[in-house]
C-alpha cells in the first residue's frame, strides 16, 4: 500500500501552531493553541501505538478542538480527524458531538517517520530554547524526541 498520508506540524509565535493534515484527496490545516501540549502528544501517539491497537491526539483551538483518532489494523493506521466546537477533552461538550473533518487508512512506517521527521525538523530549526519561547507553556518533548529520532 502506497500511503499519501501527510502532516506537517508548525510552530509559530505566542503559543500557536499549525498543523497541515491530510492525504492526495483533502488538506486541512489546524490551527493549535498551547492549551494542550499537542506535539508532545503526538510523538506519544507513535509510542503507543508500538504496543497498543489505538490512540488519539487533541489539537486545541480557541474555541473548539480536533482529535485525531489512530487505530492499528495490521501494519496499517486507520485514522479519523474529529472537530468539536468546544473542548470535548475538557468536558465542556459531549464527546458524541463532533464532526468528521477527515479520514483515511496510512501505513505505521509512514505515521511513525511522518512524526519522527516533524520532531527533528522542529528541534533543528527552534532549538529546546526557541520552541519554548514561541510554546510558552510547555517544553519541547525532549524525551519522546530521543525516543524516536532513530
Amino acid at each position: 500500500m502506497k500511503s499519501t498520508f501527510s502532516l506537517k506540524y508548525t510552530v509559530h509565535n505566542g503559543g500557536w501552531a499549525a498543523l497541515e493534515i491530510g492525504d492526495v484527496e483533502k488538506t486541512v490545516i489546524l490551527n493549535i493553541s498551547f492549551f494542550h501540549d499537542s506535539l508532545k502528544e503526538l510523538a506519544q501517539s507513535v509510542i503507543v501505538l508500538r504496543s497498543k491497537d489505538e490512540t488519539s491526539v487533541i489539537f486545541m483551538d480557541e474555541p473548539g478542538e480536533h482529535k485525531l483518532i489512530l487505530k492499528k489494523s495490521g501494519t496499517n493506521i486507520i485514522y479519523e480527524l474529529r472537530w468539536y466546537k468546544d473542548w470535548a477533552s475538557w468536558n465542556l461538550l459531549s464527546k458524541d458531538h463532533f464532526e468528521t473533518i477527515l479520514s483515511g487508512t496510512t501505513t505505521l512506517p509512514k505515521y511513525i517517520n511522518l512524526v519522527r521527521e516533524n520532531l527533528i525538523r522542529i528541534r533543528n530549526e527552534e532549538g529546546i530554547e526557541g520552541y519554548k519561547k514561541k510554546w510558552s507553556k510547555h517544553d519541547f518533548p525532549l524525551n519522546e524526541y530521543e525516543l524516536l529520532k532513530g
